[in-house]
């Protein structure tokens, strides 16, 4: 493995949440041994909720039963690393890659010749781009910080003004909670930093540790495979986007890499096997999730259109949005 920063994990992009158990399965019915993949050391996590509430423009909030868990998604990070080094990996950091051709990835310390490259390199995958693999084509700025002070177990997710064409989130932890948003560059001209600040002005919050990054918002890529090379993650489009979160199914299409890769070293299967089980596992929340956004983008233009929209969907509607199921049955 090789990571371009000095320290896994740092800075946070991410807004740290992750689904419990029995929500990933009511998400993601196709899959199983999901408590193997999310078996989560008590040290990285930061907290527990319950609800999730979603906040219309008007201010109309909708409550959701969701459980959920806040990360230390640095400490996360590591936590995964230490397990694939016990089972053999290597890691070297601060090592960036500069290309890819004949089987060999070119990086900052040298060449590295590999019988199957995996690509977990983001939104603006170069692995993609030396595959010749398409990219995420919508990519939303996302800027997130460490916000002081107590707050109830309660996700809370902001729709309207406060962050036009996506949402502003406050996540809560045991101590202060992870705060920020996501928006559409296109039709909010503020930088995300000064967007940032006018959100936690607006709750009356005191923030650190601020970092920017972006989001795949166009859904899974066309093809996640292309000769001895595989993408996972963001840079496959393995994002949810009608929420932005993205660690369950990054884990959950990893972990099919991993296996298929493996059959195929052995002779047992092609790598397009692997084309073929995440689009299995999480193909279909991920196409439900998008249909939810491309929907959404009629309605968030309008703060008016958009609060008549969550009104009409109601509280239920809302939660089938949220665990990515088609809204109307």
């Amino acid at each position: 493995m090789i990571d371009r920063r000095r320290e896994i994990g740092c800075p946070v992009q991410c807004g740290e949440l992750l689904p419990s158990i029995d929500e990933m399965y009511s998400i993601f019915p196709a899959t199983a041994e999901l408590e193997e993949l999310f078996k989560v050391d008590s040290s990285v996590v930061a907290g527990r909720n319950t609800k999730l509430e979603m906040v219309s423009p008007g201010n109309r909030a909708y409550e959701i039963d969701f459980s959920s868990m806040a990360l230390n998604r640095t400490a996360f990070d590591k936590h995964l690393v230490r397990l694939a080094q016990a089972a053999g990996a290597r890691l070297s950091e601060g090592v960036s890659l500069l290309s890819i051709a004949n089987g060999i990835a070119k990086t900052t310390m040298g060449g590295i010749k590999a019988k199957v490259i995996v690509g977990a390199d983001g939104p603006f995958s170069l692995t993609a781009r030396e595959a010749s693999l398409s990219r995420p084509g919508l990519r939303y700025p996302a800027i997130t910080c460490q916000g002081e002070g107590r707050f109830d177990p309660c996700v809370k997710m902001f729709f309207g003004p406060v962050a036009p064409g996506g949402y502003a989130w406050i996540i809560p932890k045991n101590e202060g909670a992870n705060i920020g948003l996501g928006f559409k560059s296109e039709v909010y001209r503020l930088k995300p930093s000064e967007a940032l600040a006018k959100f936690t002005s607006s709750i009356g919050v005191e923030f650190s540790s601020p970092s920017l990054g972006f989001v795949p918002m166009s859904g899974p890529v066309r093809s996640s495979v292309a000769g001895n090379i595989v993408l996972v993650g963001d840079a496959a489009g393995h994002v949810m986007p009608s929420n932005g979160g993205g660690i369950p199914t990054a884990m959950i299409a990893g972990r099919e890499a991993g296996r298929v890769i493996s059959e195929h070293l052995a002779g047992r299967c092609s790598l397009y096997e692997y084309e073929r089980r995440w689009r299995q596992l999480i193909g279909g929340p991920l196409r439900n999730s998008l249909r939810t956004r491309r929907l959404a983008d009629i309605a968030f233009p309008s703060n008016m259109l958009l609060g008549l929209s969550m009104r009409l969907l109601g509280t239920r509607g809302l939660d089938r949005a949220i665990r990515c199921k088609p809204l109307f049955l």
